[in-house]
This record gives C-alpha cells, structure tokens and sequence, in this order.
C-alpha cells in the first residue's frame, strides 16, 4: 500500500548496537528534518521551531504563547496553568528533548544548547505559574539532567572550535549551577555527594585540566589530544570509548616518568 514505509526502514535498518542512530535529511520544502531510527520505526522533526512543526496560535512553540499571554497580563499571579495545560507543556518539553539528543549525536552542539534552554524555561514557566505544585515537580524533576546535557553540549561545542578555556568555563559554570539548585534551591546538601550528574562533570573537569596542564608543560600533541578527547567521551557518555582513551593516555604517561627517571628528573 501507498502508506507502508517498510522499503523506507529496510533502506535505514535499526542498529541495536548504537546507543542512537540519526540523521539530518531535507523536508519537502527543503527545510531541514531531523530522524531518529527506533525499533520499531523512526521519529521525524523539524529543525527548527516546534519539532513537530506547529505554531500554536500562530506562535513558534508552546512555551512563546504563553510568555507573550503572561507579559500582557496586569497582575502575573492571576495567570495560573492548569492541569491539561500543564501537560501540554511537557508534551512540548519531550519533543525537544528527543531534538536535543539527536543533535547531540550529530554534533550540532549549539542547537543542542538551544533546545535544552526551552526545556529549561518551561520548567520556569510550571515552577512560577502551575496551579497544582504536582505538574511543576512532574517536570523539575529533569531540571538536573537538562543542565547536564546543555553543560556537555556547550563544552563540547568550545572543543569543536580548539577552545579549552571556554570547554572548561562552561563545565565550571555547569557544575556551580548544579551545586546552587542541590544546595540552596532544592536545599539538599547531600545531593552534593550523591549526584551522578555532577560527578559525571567534575570527571570531564579533571580530564580538562589536565588536557590544560599538559599545555602548560609542554606535553606532546598526542597525549593533548587523548585528554581532550577523554573528556568529550565522558560528556557523552561513552564509558567504553573513555576507558579505552585512559588506558592509552596511562600508557604514555608511564612511558614519560621511565624517561623522566632516566634523566633523573622526579
């Protein structure tokens, strides 16, 4: 039939081995779409705008109308959300977070930052303005794991461009945020210690600041770019690629204290 998009899956097959397949591909009118290959078919979005290509009420997202309704209103505390608006706000949330990883995957860091500021300016909007503090929570939840994957994606788009003061400004900046909302907006101290999305960023910051001392002292090109590329493995969560990278990176090092003994350097 017309409609059956096997010969599309059979030509785009699912890799069960990938963590996630994807590609970026033209739309009918040459705008560009984003796919994502999942078992059981593939998920399509616009690149720009909402993923999946409405205005609501003419405006580019969810999230814009209901800025621009709030900034109208006289009294903010009146304009409330309710439940069903609520939801549809995380609908919105979700689909960009599905465009989040995908340009993730691709290496379109800079939009990945993009869509993970709408993410984290719904949960604003819901924290402020819904009506039943359970919607806000249902959404706060994830505010953690947004800022960790903006804070991956901005560093990695400072390494893309050979930037390692800004790749390192953006995890520092990451982190402090990340001790803020444990400490004092959550007032959860312990989270401090227990969190796997700050100790993921403070791995990628160690890895940093020695890709940075190795700079400092000289180190060869090869053990920089082993460094840099640890921590890039690290910000996306490629634990395989990362311990491969540190046994390597062990390796030289080893090699440069026999050498350094040799001379009688300590």
């Amino acid at each position: 039939m017309a409609d059956d998009i096997r010969g599309l899956l059979d030509e785009w097959p699912y890799d069960p081995e990938e963590d996630l397949t994807v590609r970026q591909i033209p739309g009918p009118g040459g705008e560009a779409r984003l796919q994502l290959r999942l078992e059981l078919g593939l998920l399509e979005m616009h690149a720009q705008g909402r993923p999946d290509g409405l205005r609501p009420a003419g405006f580019p997202s969810l999230l814009e109308l209901h800025q621009a309704q709030l900034s109208r209103v006289d009294d903010e505390d009146e304009y409330q959300l309710d439940h069903e608006q609520c939801q549809a706000l995380q609908q919105e949330s979700l689909q960009y977070y599905h465009r989040r990883i995908g340009y993730l995957k691709l290496g379109d860091y800079l939009a990945a930052v993009a869509d993970a500021d709408h993410n984290l300016a719904i949960m604003d909007l819901l924290r402020d303005r819904a009506a039943d503090r359970n919607d806000w929570l249902a959404s706060e939840q994830y505010r953690s794991f947004v800022l960790t994957h903006r804070t991956r994606a901005q560093m990695l788009a400072a390494l893309d461009q050979q930037d390692l003061a800004a790749a390192l400004a953006a995890v520092e900046q990451g982190i402090a945020r990340l001790e803020q909302l444990y400490r004092e907006d959550y007032q959860r101290p312990e989270l401090l210690q227990t969190s796997d999305d700050l100790a993921g960023l403070r791995q990628v910051r160690q890895s940093l600041i020695q890709s940075d001392r190795v700079v400092i002292e000289g180190g060869d090109n090869r053990e920089l770019q082993l460094d840099r590329e640890l921590a890039a493995a690290i910000a996306a969560e490629d634990f395989e690629d990362a311990a491969r990278l540190r046994d390597e990176l062990e390796q030289i090092r080893q090699a440069k204290r026999r050498r350094q003994a040799q001379k009688g350097i300590v």
